[in-house]
């Protein structure tokens, strides 16, 4: 312990025996545990020098000590508590004390004495709120009005292939366009396969001038030709150029007429 500190809690202890010496015909006061209170505010308008005034004592708390004499919060019998209204010791709360010091119960009333005030409990960090998730770019529909007459095309073939245990055919959409125009020039010509052999295809399927909604034409068409059944002959062809092992891939190619006929190749690719 420090030789000022140790002077300092002396004159302390001299100056409460003086105090109690005065006061020993009143009986001590029980020892409890009493609630922190707010620290002074502002002084009142009309206070000397400034100084804020004592907070009044709250009805059923322990008085302040009486405390002593002072000018200032640097003077010897102020080792703990500050200078306030020119006393220093007692207090009515931490707020009259020095750093380091805490206003507590004792016999003689609320003193200020060394002692580390409560610490504030813990302020719990704000959880972050997850970033919501950036909603997916909506799709752009397709601009082919046969796109899903394509789809199926590829699909039922594939349905008609697995029949017989062959591996499916892949979409060829980097050839649909030459398919479409070898369609619509068969419309023009009225002849189915006119245009064959010019989008570098192996062998072509062709539903020339059929009735109805694209999907439904293909139902139909490609139904009709896997009827054909396997065989020899151009009355098999259809069949055997669908279930032919050597194909890879295959292109729907399609072409409507002002008159509303439906005209469809099928090319057929290594």
């Amino acid at each position: 312990m420090g030789v000022p500190l140790l002077r300092s809690l002396i004159v302390v202890a001299v100056a409460v025996l003086a105090v109690a010496c005065k006061k020993k015909e009143q009986p001590p006061q029980p020892h409890a545990t009493y609630p922190a209170y707010p620290a002074p505010g502002p002084a009142p308008a009309g206070a000397p020098g400034g100084v804020p005034a004592p907070a009044a004592t709250p009805a059923g708390a322990m008085a302040p000590a009486l405390g002593f004499p002072c000018v200032s919060d640097a003077e010897l019998q102020c080792p703990f508590g500050r200078c306030l209204s020119s006393r220093c010791g007692g207090c009515t709360s931490s707020a009259d004390c020095k750093a380091g010091a805490q206003c507590v119960p004792t016999w003689l009333g609320q003193a200020c004495l060394p002692g580390a005030a409560p610490a504030a409990p813990p302020v719990a960090a704000p959880v972050p709120t997850p970033a919501a998730a950036p909603a997916p770019a909506p799709q752009q529909p397709s601009s082919d009005a046969f796109e899903q007459a394509r789809q199926l095309c590829v699909a039922r073939t594939n349905d008609y292939r697995a029949r017989s245990g062959i591996a499916p055919v892949s979409r060829r959409a980097d050839r649909e366009g030459c398919g479409d125009g070898e369609a619509r020039s068969d419309s023009v010509t009225r002849t189915a396969h006119g245009a064959f052999g010019q989008c570098g295809e192996r062998a072509q399927n062709e539903c020339p001038g059929w009735a109805g909604a694209p999907e439904d034409v293909i139902e139909r068409c490609l139904a009709m030709m896997f009827a054909e059944g396997p065989g020899p002959g151009a009355a098999h062809g259809h069949y055997t150029n669908m279930m032919d092992r050597n194909f890879r891939s295959v292109a729907c190619g399609m072409f409507r007429t002002g008159s509303g006929e439906l005209w469809v190749v099928q090319n057929f690719y290594p």
